[in-house]
């Protein structure tokens, strides 16, 4: 029976085998992306986010020239807001699990447009709570931080989105890669509800978007 660091050195040297067999049947990317959260609303709750900064990685799998499939992982952090007579900001880390389809029309120079569709979770996990009240006269913030018992949440997610990689003249593995991606969920209440005993409510039932504009890194092997 392999030891652990046998079976590592195992899946490594397949993996190696694999892609001089198949060069460039692969690709790996690091992007760093802006986050914009689109407003929505209901039950009388108008809810929010702060934009804020996502960096992700990628694992893309081509297993024909216009078709793959790509792997991600990404953390974010912001304040997800929620306006109930005053406005309350929980300060939360989002982490995407995700997977989707990529195809590829064509190749036409140095560029490769590519278009993506899938799903995902994104993970929300809340790090405080605050509630803000109106500015003091001399502009001072006046906010306080609370406990309203907000809890981890993992929302299912639809993801779509496109761009396009340029490959770098002098080193034909590296390329650069501009992208657009978007995320469709139900927004976060992190179970603040008045059904399980809160005299405090975050739950919408209304849609949530987070757009996703990108620049990233890749390596194809």
């Amino acid at each position: 029976m392999l030891k652990p660091a046998g079976a590592v050195l195992a899946i490594l040297l397949f993996l190696t085998s694999v892609s001089l067999a198949q060069d460039g049947h692969f690709d790996a990317s690091i992007n760093g992306a802006g986050v914009f959260t689109s407003q929505s609303s209901g039950n009388g709750i108008t809810q929010s986010a702060t934009d804020g900064l996502n960096v992700f990685g990628t694992f893309r799998v081509r297993f024909k020239s216009r078709h793959s499939f790509v792997f991600n992982y990404g953390r974010t952090k912001d304040s997800q807001i929620y306006e109930v007579n005053n406005n309350f900001h929980v300060l939360t880390t989002i982490s995407e699990y995700s997977g989707a389809y990529v195809f590829s029309p064509l190749k036409k120079g140095r560029f490769e447009p590519f278009f993506l569709a899938g799903v995902g979770a994104l993970r929300f996990s809340p790090r405080s709570t605050w509630v803000f009240f109106p500015d003091l006269a001399d502009g001072t913030h006046n906010r306080v931080q609370i406990a309203v018992g907000a809890v981890k949440q993992t929302q299912l997610a639809f993801l779509y989105g496109l761009g396009v990689d340029y490959r770098l003249p002098v080193f034909s593995r590296l390329a650069l890669r501009l992208q657009y991606r978007g995320f469709l969920y139900n927004a976060p209440d992190f179970k603040v509800d008045t059904s399980s005993g809160n005299a405090l409510s975050f739950f919408t039932g209304a849609r949530g978007h987070m757009a996703e504009p990108s620049v990233g890194l890749v390596f194809r092997f």
